[in-house]
């Protein structure tokens, strides 16, 4: 008897092929539209794990800037839906997203709590958008304490992000290696432990990395929090 070759195997490899390229959304998609309150530019930055996603929606608005976990989110083959919870002008509000992946794109409908509903579209960012942390960084900023002077040496290697910061501070010159190290998408942190006047203290930083440059909320202690911007060094 012979045997006839069967193309099971082959047909469930395409399958799986197919459905893996249809729930691909990990990475960044960016998205314009206007709104009742105005021009709206977001930044999605999302990851699949599964039938599970995760992620941050980075927002700008005639009235600022703002960063939200994603919630509730899912994926099921080329259908995507999570919430963002936002809290504005003292009351919560949240937005559903519910859409289609259609390779670098999503069709979204986003409906704003019981105020109507809106469809956009968000591209993807390609890779070669997404801009390396590894290098110099310069910023100048002003404290309680004075103008300080930094010069931050960054390298990531995955996940991790190791370096050191060159500070004058005043007349004070002092180099101080950087811990806790971390970037995920977009976001960094990483903690500067400096030794001042003969006394520790503790510094944070976390930021996000936008082209050639990075914007970062500094916690010194329970002393200070401080807003600056490291330019890249060319």
């Amino acid at each position: 008897m012979k045997h006839r070759p069967t193309f099971a195997p082959l047909v469930c490899l395409i399958i799986s092929a197919v459905a893996a390229q249809a729930g691909d959304v990990t990475g960044q998609w960016k998205s314009e539209f206007e709104s009742p309150v105005g021009h709206l530019k977001y930044v999605y930055d999302l990851k699949a794990d599964g039938a599970k996603v995760t992620g941050k929606a980075h927002r700008e608005w005639p009235e600022g800037k703002t960063d939200t976990e994603l919630k509730d989110g899912k994926i099921d083959g080329d259908s995507i839906s999570f919430t963002e919870p936002l809290h504005v002008q003292d009351q919560d509000l949240t937005i559903e997203y519910k859409g289609k992946i259609n390779g670098d794109e999503i069709k979204f409908t986003r409906k704003v709590g019981d105020f109507g509903s809106t469809d956009i579209v968000a591209h993807r960012e390609t890779a070669t958008a997404a801009p390396s942390l590894n290098g110099k960084w310069r910023a100048e900023f002003d404290t309680q304490i004075g103008k300080q002077k930094y010069l931050f040496t960054l390298h990531a290697d995955g996940a991790a992000v190791t370096g050191k910061a060159n500070a004058e501070i005043g007349d004070q010159k002092m180099e101080t290696a950087l811990t806790d190290g971390k970037i995920n998408g977009a976001d960094v942190s990483f903690t500067e432990q400096m030794d001042f006047a003969g006394q520790p203290v503790h510094i944070t930083y976390k930021g996000v990395l936008a082209g050639d440059q990075l914007k970062l909320t500094r916690k010194v202690g329970d002393i200070a929090t401080e807003e600056l911007t490291a330019n890249r060094e060319k």
